[in-house]
């Protein structure tokens, strides 16, 4: 078992992690911010439950084809000007939804929102990879995402006084100025691309992305990232409903009960950097996946016996969200450590990836049927672990404990494989 270290970064890391994490933060809130208005989203617009749920799927989905685009484009190109590219995209998708009337004008505003505000969850990582790797990554993340976190905690508390005072389509009014903001401030940016290749051509990225698919490690750590990030966004997307249509909760109530299960995740990043310290980012991995699974079982058992209260709804999911930290940090540590030429590519695969599984798995279980807290107790059981299955192939690839730190021989922060 290895001992403590202290991390240390310099001025100019440190601005860079600043500018991440607004830049993150900001690219989060495009999916909690109006949380608490789906219920009134759905009467206004007249559309079904499950119409309105997709509305979280389309964004994400936007998001993942966003990121295939943006990961080789940077690499080309650089990060500043297609960053900046992404953030007009998003505020022209927000001020789209402002002005929606139907539902399906709706969900293609999602879409653009989705889209363009991929750049700031996919490209933040690769940013962040430019200056930092493996261990240093993880722990700077941890620091990044536990700022960013309070979108989980704010975002729909937010929202929720927002569509109170102003309706709920305020809400993408507000996020249209914060991305302004954002545009703005990255406007001052250096860019953070030292390995730009203006030769790239549409044959150089698909070679990148067999590269990176080729990486049998990249490839089940980005499934596992998916599995965090998968079980975290069928909460966002059932919860309202839930809340405030099963246990009657307003909507002010429900953003309130939402930043207290946000708390769990915050709670959780501030508690990474010194258990990936003590026992490495694979154990702390599997961990996020037990507690996941313990908190599918206690949802299931509840509901089944038919004793769940809104209290015991909320502390299990609150366990799902303490687990994301340690699930999805130390699998995006371990993905974007792999690369550096390659970086662009691997970053949007991993991107793409993780929407595209939490996408597809929330449209498959939401249609699947309507009975959501059972569909979410097996979820959060079945998904964790295949993610444990993966954690133990890893395991063994690696020759685990020996080679916890680096994955590989070399030392922290060398890269895996060009």
């Amino acid at each position: 078992m290895s001992t403590s270290k202290k991390v240390r970064f310099t001025l100019d890391e440190m601005k860079v992690v600043v500018v991440v994490t607004a830049l993150l933060l900001i690219g989060l809130l495009g999916t909690d911010i109006h949380l608490s208005s789906l219920p009134e989203i759905m009467n206004v617009m007249h559309a079904s439950q499950q119409y309105v749920q997709a509305s979280i799927s389309v964004f994400l989905f936007g998001t993942g084809v966003g990121a295939l685009m943006y990961g080789p484009m940077s690499d080309k190109h650089g990060r500043k000007p297609i960053i900046l590219i992404g953030l007009a995209v998003a505020i022209m998708g927000n001020l789209w939804a402002v002005f929606a009337a139907k539902i399906t004008g709706f969900l293609l505003a999602r879409f653009v929102q989705g889209l363009g505000s991929g750049v700031c969850l996919a490209l933040s990582r690769i940013v962040l990879a430019d200056i930092v790797q493996a261990d240093r990554y993880a722990i700077a993340s941890s620091y990044i995402t536990l700022f960013t976190g309070l979108s989980f905690v704010l975002g729909p508390l937010l929202g929720s006084f927002v569509q109170t005072w102003f309706g709920w389509r305020a809400n993408f009014f507000v996020m249209a100025l914060l991305l302004c903001a954002m545009f703005a401030v990255y406007l001052r940016c250096r860019e953070t691309n030292a390995h730009k290749n203006r030769s790239i051509t549409a044959r150089d990225v698909f070679a990148a992305y067999r590269v990176v698919l080729s990486d049998a490690t990249f490839v089940s750590s980005t499934i596992v990232a998916g599995v965090g990030m998968t079980c975290f966004v069928m909460y966002t997307s059932s919860s309202p409903f839930v809340l405030q249509q099963q246990f009657g909760y307003s909507a002010t109530h429900y953003g309130w009960a939402s930043a207290l299960v946000g708390s769990g995740l915050v709670i959780s990043r501030l508690l990474l950097p010194r258990l990936i310290g003590r026992f490495g980012m694979l154990p702390t991995m599997i961990a996020g996946l037990f507690i996941a699974i313990f908190c599918g079982v206690a949802l299931l058992t509840l509901s089944t016996l038919g004793g769940l209260s809104a209290r015991g709804f909320l502390l299990s999911v609150a366990g799902v969200s303490f687990s994301y930290s340690f699930i999805v940090l130390c699998a995006s540590a371990i993905c974007m450590s792999r690369f550096t030429a390659h970086r662009g590519a691997a970053g949007a695969i991993y991107c793409c990836s993780q929407m595209g599984l939490a996408f597809g798995v929330n449209s498959l279980v939401s249609s699947v049927s309507s009975d959501v807290i059972t569909l979410l107790g097996v979820s959060y059981i079945a998904l964790p672990m295949l993610g444990l299955l993966l954690c133990a192939r890893q395991s063994a690839a690696i020759g685990y404990p020996e080679k916890r730190a680096g994955y590989d021989d070399r030392q922290p922060g060398a890269p895996a494989t060009e």
